[in-house]
């Protein structure tokens, strides 16, 4: 291949599905997570699928996603490797930010693996700028049934360590969540959303933490409250992994925050509910180093990237530069 201007972009079709999985073959061992989404992608009304051809070839692919009416999220861009470092996923980008302009895109975010330096390297080039980091963690099927049992576990010792009778703690399922009440006003405080400069994990993926959002992943996934006879307070929202088939029972964690006994408390609670709801394995970015990063640590999840020190990052949240907006 030559230059970059040789690359034609367009709105990606349902045709383009097969070519999509080719190129996706080649991405993280074949477990790509883009075959599963690319039919609703493609027919997302919201959104801005693009493919980029080389001689009538499809070569590349990108989406954006307008989470809300002014708030674009960036993910997906994969490139044929046998043609990547020709520029094909720079005009893919570029393509996308005028997708962005025209979308009246107010804020446009994506996130990336602190050890994807290509993709780093291009959109920091372009104006991105990283805002956030945080870790993330996972634990399989295989080994979840021990963690759920640990976390069981570390809770009853810790109440029954305490001065308060266990019987004491309340923990109680929120289906429903709106604006203004406790839960939300708690997950919106919460030390994540602050880290993530207003955003709420979900895997690899980042929403605004509006109370809508919240109410949504309530909703998908579950969102527990837990308290006690001394006003000490615990919330965990949890959401549904999008990389995923719905029926994976993948669940990710948004935001676990509040007193540290009530922490394993609810943490417990929701583990065991969702067990018997079709829960198979669990993962989420959490803050670096901090408590639920040693929570998760201690019932047997692993870190993504053990290689990398605790407190650092591993998966990246950039936002592109609002003063550079008008110059797309």
């Amino acid at each position: 291949m030559g230059q970059a201007e040789a690359v034609i972009t367009r709105l990606a079709g349902l045709d383009d599905i097969p070519a999509m999985i080719r190129i996706s073959a080649d991405v993280w061992d074949g477990e790509d997570y883009v075959p599963r989404v690319a039919k609703q992608w493609v027919c997302d009304p919201e959104g801005r699928f693009v493919v980029a051809e080389c001689d009538g070839v499809v070569r590349g692919f990108g989406r954006l996603a307008m989470h809300t009416p002014t708030d674009g999220w960036l993910e997906g861009l994969r490139v044929d490797s046998s043609f990547r470092r020709h520029g094909v996923a720079r005009v893919i980008a570029r393509r996308l930010l005028e997708e962005a302009k025209h979308a009246a895109a107010k804020s446009l975010r994506f996130a990336t693996s602190c050890d994807n330096i290509e993709s780093i390297a291009l959109n920091e080039s372009l104006g991105f700028r990283r805002i956030a980091g945080l870790r993330y963690f996972f634990c399989d099927p295989e080994p979840l049934p021990a963690a759920v049992q640990a976390a069981t576990s570390r809770a009853n010792e810790l109440a029954a360590s305490s001065n308060a009778r266990a019987t004491e703690i309340e923990v109680e399922r929120i289906h429903s969540p709106g604006p203004g009440d406790l839960f939300t006003l708690a997950i919106q405080g919460s030390a994540t959303v602050a880290g993530a400069r207003g955003m709420l994990p979900s895997g690899f993926v980042f929403h605004p933490a509006s109370a809508h959002f919240i109410a949504e992943m309530a909703k998908r996934g579950c969102a527990f409250t837990a308290h006690d006879g001394d006003g000490r307070r615990a919330v965990l929202l949890m959401d549904t992994s999008s990389e995923m088939w719905p029926e994976a029972g993948e669940f990710v964690i948004s935001v676990l925050e509040g007193d540290y006994a009530l922490c394993w408390a609810v943490l417990s609670h929701a583990f065991s509910e969702m067990s018997g709801h079709g829960m198979r394995s669990v993962s989420g970015c959490v803050p670096c180093g901090g408590m639920v990063a040693s929570m998760l640590t201690e019932i047997g999840f692993e870190m993504w990237h053990e290689d990398i020190p605790p407190d650092m990052p591993t998966v990246l949240l950039y936002e592109y530069l609002p003063e550079l907006q008008g110059r797309i």
